[in-house]
């Protein structure tokens, strides 16, 4: 799925399940990051175009180290989230929770697109076989992805007693 919105339905589920932990800009940093392999594999017709960075093993240690740097310069950029009053908002540019959302984005990544991608490899070096392909059908995957992100935008939004128990620090 490059450079598709899809990827980020989970996301934004796991940042409403845990606000105060989880980076959603550093899961969609490394979303981005690891589909620049894509992109340029696309963009120069090369095949195959899912290779190294879409490995659970690769993609894993560029989530983090997007979700590191994600944290570091959004500090910068924007440093009133730093002390916003809102945990949502706070978790945005801390370093743990950038690790937490570059690593899930990283991980996250390789799953779907090993669901749906013969080229990738998911578990090299161990292993090119690809046991995640065609695990479910591309429309459930596609669905799936959406009613997360649907439920998760929900949930962050509802302003309901049990949305702000899970934002207090």
């Amino acid at each position: 799925m490059p450079f598709t919105p899809f990827h980020l339905g989970p996301g934004l589920l796991i940042k409403a399940a845990a606000p105060r932990h989880f980076s959603f800009l550093a899961y969609t940093a490394s979303q981005v990051a690891i589909d620049l392999e894509s992109g340029y594999f696309l963009a120069t017709s090369q095949a195959p175009v899912h290779r190294t960075l879409h490995t659970f093993a690769v993609g894993a240690v560029v989530g983090l180290v997007t979700g590191v740097a994600t944290a570091w310069i959004a500090r910068r950029a924007v440093p009133a989230w730093r002390t916003s009053q809102d945990p949502r908002i706070r978790s945005e540019v801390g370093t743990r929770a950038g690790l937490y959302g570059g690593l899930s984005g990283g991980v996250l990544h390789s799953l779907f697109d090993g669901i749906m991608h013969r080229d990738i490899m998911p578990f090299r070096p161990f292993t090119s076989d690809n046991p995640l392909l065609g695990l479910v059908g591309l429309e459930v995957l596609h669905w799936g992805c959406l009613a997360a992100g649907a439920i998760g935008a929900l949930w962050l939004s509802w302003p309901g007693e049990r949305a702000r128990r899970s934002y207090e620090s």
